[in-house]
């Protein structure tokens, strides 16, 4: 039986995670529950453009090893690199590519109309999909597509800082009431690139009077921040813990959570401060992008140390910050091309196989003790405030992300009058352009994902139509 829980009242906002200044280079890195996004659709922006297939090797030939930092940009304490226990590039795996999808017309029939386009994505390009969905004690009638094949996490690699936070909190490492300045957190904000995403969480919280000394030098408690994280998907808040916490501890975290089982198949989460500076930034004196990211595609050890160096950078020295935002305001860089580029082949990746679990894990109160469990729960659970949530369960987790051509999704949540937790992790990559633009709008994945938890005979229903 679950434990009896209680979420605190949090307001609706989008969550969003990572995007370029212009609209024809958005990059956004989370998208919003079904119930959170009406009032937020006038945010949605035009998609990416699909990169030519082969980009990366057509580039290799011109380019230039480390080409993404000019040395020295840095000479101040230096974080470890990313890729310390995990690896630091993603590995590929074998995904399936084709399917059967046995009486679509009856499958369509029980459907919600709003998740269909999911599913035809799924039949149309089965190797773009990673489907695990179950009910806790029953897993041998799930769903398992792809379930154990590496996909790009975005921002639902999040929930790992989060675990770490509430141990460490739990352990009495932090104080959650330890007092963090709004200017602590700037030095992680890299503008224009989270669709306003840490800006309306500090709009939210100087709105319900949640700011320490809003006038004069206004802070959060520390208990915050992971708030900012998750409930609006702020990387600026996701960094500052990264690196508060250490990189050794995040991916530790990772690993004692199982996500990488079978070894290598979890890459290193690394700061997304960091990814996005790697994509571009003012200090590279190679102009190609592409051509730059192709050279970290075959050494581990550079993308690693370049992508720890330029998080450092940015939140330890003012002179680069300032020189970056001077550098954005008159560069319409990175390309779409190229962020679509660094989602499908450097971001970090796990497989929807572990993030089930994780969830299973999380719903069942698994963590280290009673407290961190309760608290992870209550940073994860804010959908709890709606309505139409309770209409058919209660306790609902959930975490999602986007990188463009990618979104991803995660959830657990008791059916009422049901002990057991069904938990969801649905992750899709390589989107088309005129796909990616509509599913941020309409959220079919989001809607595919929800049917699944709300309908006890969802689950078995899909399985049965993909099975071979």
């Amino acid at each position: 039986m679950r434990r009896p829980f209680t979420l605190l009242p949090i307001a609706i906002i989008l969550l969003l995670g990572a995007a370029c200044r212009a609209p024809a280079e958005v990059a956004p890195a989370s998208t919003p529950a079904r119930n959170a996004i009406q009032e937020n659709r006038a945010t949605a922006t035009a998609a990416p453009a699909t990169p030519p297939p082969n980009a990366i090797q057509e580039n290799r030939a011109t380019a230039t090893p480390l080409a993404a930092t000019a040395t020295p940009i840095y000479a101040g304490p230096l974080s470890p690199p990313c890729g310390l226990s995990l690896p630091a590039l993603p590995v590929d795996g074998p995904a399936a590519s084709s399917i059967n999808l046995s009486d679509e017309a009856a499958l369509r029939a029980i459907v919600p109309a709003a998740a269909w386009p999911a599913i035809e994505q799924l039949r149309d390009a089965p190797a773009s999909v990673g489907l695990v969905a179950y009910q806790v004690g029953r897993e041998a009638e799930g769903i398992y597509w792809n379930a154990d094949t590496p996909m790009p996490l975005a921002s639902v690699a999040k929930i790992i800082t989060l675990v770490a936070y509430v141990e460490a909190v739990a352990a009495g490492e932090l104080d959650p009431l330890e007092i963090v300045p709004l200017a602590e957190l700037e030095r992680f904000y890299l503008p224009n690139f989270d669709l306003g995403a840490h800006r309306r969480a500090l709009a939210e919280l100087r709105a319900e009077g949640r700011l320490l000394s809003p006038d004069d030098n206004p802070a959060v408690p520390l208990s915050e921040v992971p708030w900012m994280m998750i409930r609006h998907s702020s990387n600026a808040a996701a960094d500052y813990l990264h690196l508060r916490l250490g990189q050794a501890r995040i991916e530790d975290t990772a690993r004692v959570l199982g996500l990488d089982n079978p070894a290598g198949s979890h890459s290193a989460p690394c700061t997304f401060l960091g990814q996005f500076l790697l994509m571009a930034n003012h200090s590279r004196t190679l102009a190609n992008d592409t051509a730059a990211l192709a050279a970290y595609v075959d050494d581990e050890a550079a993308y690693g140390r370049d992508v720890a160096l330029l998080a450092d950078a940015y939140a330890g020295q003012a002179e680069f910050r300032a020189a970056e935002a001077a550098w954005r305001e008159r560069n319409r860089r990175p390309s779409i091309d190229t962020q679509r580029i660094f989602a499908a082949r450097l971001a970090p990746r796990g497989t929807t196989r572990a993030y089930a679990a994780l969830m299973a894990l999380l719903a069942g109160n698994g963590l280290s003790n009673a407290d961190s469990s309760f608290q992870a729960r209550r940073y994860l659970e804010w959908p709890n405030q709606f309505e139409n949530n309770l209409e058919w369960g209660s306790n609902v987790g959930y975490k999602n992300g986007a990188l463009p051509g990618v979104l991803t999704t995660v959830y657990y949540a008791y059916r009422w009058d049901d002990p057991a937790a069904v938990v969801v992790a649905l992750f899709y990559r390589d989107l088309p352009q005129d796909t990616y633009r509509r599913w941020r709008n309409d959220l079919p994945h989001d809607e595919l994902a929800r049917w699944l938890l709300a309908d006890p005979a969802a689950i078995p229903a899909l399985a049965g139509a993909i099975a071979p």
